[in-house]
């Protein structure tokens, strides 16, 4: 067996391999025959000794067609990620599918070699892992206000649709400050960002951006002004596109990012994801 320490193979984002998913009973509940396990443990704490940290994280998932509505980390509850290597594959994740491997069981095995994350694709697992614990919370009359006119399932349908195109929805309420809003007339102020990525095709990136938040923007038009020419509940002051590389600093530290399974269940209620 080999030893566990600091030159050990394994890294966060390291698919196990078929032998080691068996001998260790992984196996995806719905679809067993594609199921993938991924390391979802830091680096750093796969550094640590077994006597200290005896164990890595792992998350179960499968094989699947093409990435969707859950790629870049849009979504908290699954993730959409694309392996690069000699055949380049689509894999789906799911944040209740993790398990826990012993490192002396792991060291028995080496990872895949045949499938890697690139450096963006690893940084939006290690995003996506990190959303179950770092959303932010949006004013609660706010969000019964959106929930009460279904405007929260227009945002997620809009988006939803384009898939990979979309890296990301930011909303910022009342420009970031608390403040008690009291009645219909007494409007919260919204601004609404699209941002698209642009590794990927600009042209149609932009394209979806810009079909998200027209679709947005007509739907709260319809629910919340068109029927009296008068904002009520809320005031979107704007939603507009924008490039990755376009957004402001002072943007992304104001702008708190809205999760797509947002206020999905309610006995689980998912808050936006805080600005990375």
């Amino acid at each position: 067996m080999a030893e566990w320490d600091r030159n050990i193979a394994w890294r966060q984002g390291h698919l196990l391999c078929d032998d080691a998913r068996n001998a260790l009973g992984f196996e995806h509940p719905t679809s067993p025959s594609e199921t993938l396990a991924i390391v979802a443990t830091h680096d750093c704490d796969l550094a640590q000794d077994p006597a200290r940290e005896p164990n890595v994280e792992v998350v179960i998932g499968r094989l699947i067609a093409n990435g969707g509505d859950s790629t870049h980390a849009k979504n908290a509850r699954r993730l959409h990620l694309q392996f690069d290597g000699d055949n380049s594959f689509w894999a789906e994740f799911e944040a209740a599918q993790k398990r826990t491997a012993s490192k002396s069981e792991l060291s028995k095995f080496s990872p895949r070699k045949d499938a890697i994350l690139s450096g963006s694709n690893l940084a939006t697992l290690q995003k996506w892992l990190a959303s179950r614990y770092r959303r932010s919370a949006y004013p609660e009359e706010f969000e019964r206000r959106l929930k009460s006119h279904k405007l929260d399932e227009k945002i997620a349908k809009a988006v939803k649709k384009h898939g990979e195109w979309i890296t990301a929805v930011f909303i910022d309420v009342d420009d970031g400050k608390e403040v008690e809003r009291n009645g219909s007339a007494d409007t919260y102020v919204v601004d609404i960002l699209i941002l698209f990525p642009t590794e990927v095709n600009y042209e149609n990136s932009e394209s979806a951006a810009k079909e998200a938040a027209e679709a947005i923007t007509a739907a709260f038009k319809a629910k919340l002004f068109t029927p009296t020419k008068q904002w009520c509940d809320i005031e979107l002051r704007d939603c507009q596109e924008v490039s990755e590389a376009a957004i402001t600093y002072d943007q992304f530290k104001l702008l708190r990012r809205w999760n797509l399974d947002h206020m999905s269940l309610a006995t689980e209620p998912q808050q936006p994801l805080v600005q990375e």
